[in-house]
């Protein structure tokens, strides 16, 4: 076990954490927990009842619980930002900014400290008690981490690639927002850049829980009752569990803490392991992260399952802007919170919120509604009108009684408070909510063709995704191994956004490999930048260049595997569309009068 482990467990143990569990490398997987073999996991008695794990709720993050560390620097950013806007995610993410920065910089933050253009009123910028955790946490690889410019190359024409680009730009926009606009890192002797960010939000999303607690400690003198449930949590040691498809272990927070212990499915394993020689380590543990798709699965955490049975697609679906029902439609949308993309799933998960699309493919019900209402037209008896507002603005127009039947321009959309509120209408009944449309649309004698008109749509879609990615397939870069290594910037001259000491007349920069190195030491290897030659690098360095070789890996093979799984799904519409044409009577009448009347 390496030092920080070691610390990490005598700081956990110090602090009430009681573990039949001890973090390891798994092997492909980083960090895992492992069955401690010096104890018995099986072992029940009447004070633990069979505990692999307890956590007390001192040891549990939450937003409540970093309110009340005495961080000046922390409670000054929280104070900056106001307490509405300080949801769970970034009470975390400044946290985890706050500690990093505290302990890969503390030599200069001393030396800064210490010099005479240090304050002495300037409260010092330690770590809190929880450094032990936050100096074990690994750097994160996904593709939303990544340069920008690599996952552009290896997941050209993906829809994975819509999202991490969104995702990159949000947190740019937040950066520059807290850091430029808001400053609140002005105080910080040491101030985060865009990586350091971009790490914290990866972090809280690969290892944060759900669940809801409260504390008797609250902030600013408020009673528990009127405090906001936290629901979002990071509990140290239990967060070094890796995933898996069906869990081994199961988790219950009380009023005490949080306990872990094991399945049916461990239990056997250990008793297996009883029978044959000893192993050089326990049985892993494993958590479910949910069923996630490999989609999901690499945007949040950076791999992917080989037999995933979660199986789905999400799909962007604009409107059609020549669509003469364009506005109607889309405020009609907006106001029943129903986005422009649709969920294709090929196993119904058992999950209430799936509905069957056509053989072997199931869409969400927001998804079904969004199709049908993408799919009406004036001929079904799609209509709209404008509700006149509570407190009518006269104007010009009113006077003139303008003409019912006069065009619905956008801008006399853009106040619903004056102007009125623009409502779709279908047969005559008003869409103020999903119940209607779910009720409404399988009663109408169009039905059938709806169905048609909407798997003709996903049809559409399906084609244009698979020819996006296969005109880029040409655009893939071929990233030679030198500029993976290039990525984690070995050489302090190319890092273009590094950590600095803020001083009022210029900044202090630190060099790369101090803020790789966590005094983990140098030692001389051959390197991929120059095989043939040994350079000074970090342990952690070479931790860095295997994730980052082993994501290119898994985002080469996820290009292909998205590419299979449009074509199936494709052929499924294609097939259901084949069906519905020559067996529902239904519909062939309907295209028949339509060719009829061209």
């Amino acid at each position: 076990m390496t030092p920080p482990l070691d610390q990490f467990r005598s700081w956990a143990k110090d602090h009430g954490v009681t573990a039949k569990l001890v973090p390891k490398e798994s092997k492909g997987m980083g960090t895992g927990l492992f069955v401690d073999l010096a104890q018995d996991a099986d072992h029940k008695d009447e004070h633990d009842q069979g505990e692999l794990l307890f956590v007390p709720h001192s040891l549990i993050l939450s937003r409540s619980r970093i309110q009340q560390l005495d961080c000046p620097h922390l409670q000054t950013a929280f104070k900056t930002i106001g307490q509405d806007n300080l949801t769970e995610r970034l009470v975390l993410i400044l946290f985890l900014l706050y500690e990093r920065l505290a302990l890969e910089h503390r030599e200069c933050i001393l030396k800064h400290n210490s010099s005479k253009k240090s304050s002495p009123d300037t409260p010092p910028f330690t770590p809190s008690p929880f450094a032990p955790y936050v100096a074990m946490l690994p750097d994160v690889c996904t593709p939303v981490t990544l340069d920008p410019g690599l996952t552009k190359g290896y997941l050209a024409g993906t829809l994975l690639l819509d999202s991490v680009c969104a995702k990159r730009a949000k947190l740019e926009s937040e950066y520059e927002l807290l850091s430029g606009n808001m400053g609140v890192f002005e105080p910080w002797p040491v101030r985060p850049s865009l990586d350091d960010f971009v790490w914290a939000d990866a972090t809280y999303w690969s290892r944060v829980l759900s669940f809801g607690t409260q504390w008797e400690q609250t902030p600013d003198g408020q009673s528990p009752e009127s405090m906001p449930v936290d629901d979002m949590h990071m509990v140290p040691y239990l967060d070094f569990a890796n995933h898996a498809g069906k869990a081994n272990i199961r988790w219950e927070v009380d009023e005490d803490g949080l306990r872990v212990w094991a399945k049916e499915s461990l239990l056997d394993s250990i008793h297996e392991d009883d029978q044959d020689p000893p192993k050089d380590q326990g049985q892993e543990v494993y958590l479910s992260y949910g069923n996630k798709s490999n989609t999901e699965l690499l945007f949040l955490y950076g791999f992917t399952l080989h037999d995933n049975p979660t199986k789905v697609l999400t799909l962007a679906v604009p409107m059609d802007e020549d669509d003469p029902y364009y506005m109607p439609k889309a405020h009609t949308l907006m106001r029943l919170n129903i986005p422009p993309r649709i969920s294709l799933h090929l196993d119904n998960d058992e999950s209430e919120d799936l509905v069957e699309l056509c053989h072997g493919l199931w869409i969400t019900k927001d998804s079904l509604c969004l199709l049908w209402i993408y799919s009406l037209n004036e001929e079904d008896g799609l209509g709209a009108l404008i509700e006149e507002p509570d407190l009518k603005v006269c104007t010009s127009d009113d006077s003139a009684n303008a003409d019912k039947d006069a065009d619905i321009e956008e801008a006399d959309l853009v106040d619903e408070d004056t102007v009125g509120r623009l409502v779709l209408t279908i047969q005559d009944t008003k869409v103020t909510s999903r119940e209607i449309v779910e009720t409404m649309i399988p009663k109408l004698d169009i039905y059938p063709i709806l169905v048609l008109r909407s798997l003709v749509l996903v049809a559409h879609r399906i084609e244009f995704y698979i020819a996006r990615i296969m005109e880029t397939g040409d655009k893939v870069q071929k990233i030679e191994d030198i500029e993976i290594v290039r990525a984690i910037n070995y050489d302090p001259s190319t890092s273009k956004e590094e950590g600095s000491i803020a001083t009022p007349s210029k900044t202090i920069d630190i060099p790369v490999a101090s803020r790789l190195r966590r005094n983990i030491g140098d030692c001389l290897l051959p390197t991929l930048l120059d095989p043939d030659r040994e350079h000074p690098v970090t342990s952690r360095q070479l931790d860095v260049e295997m994730l980052i070789s082993s994501l290119v890996s898994v985002m080469r093979s996820y290009r292909t595997e998205e590419m299979n799984l449009l074509v199936h799904i494709g052929n499924v519409v294609g097939e259901a569309q084949t069906r519905c044409l020559e067996e529902n009577e239904h519909v062939k009448a309907y295209l028949s009068s339509m060719q009829a009347q061209d």
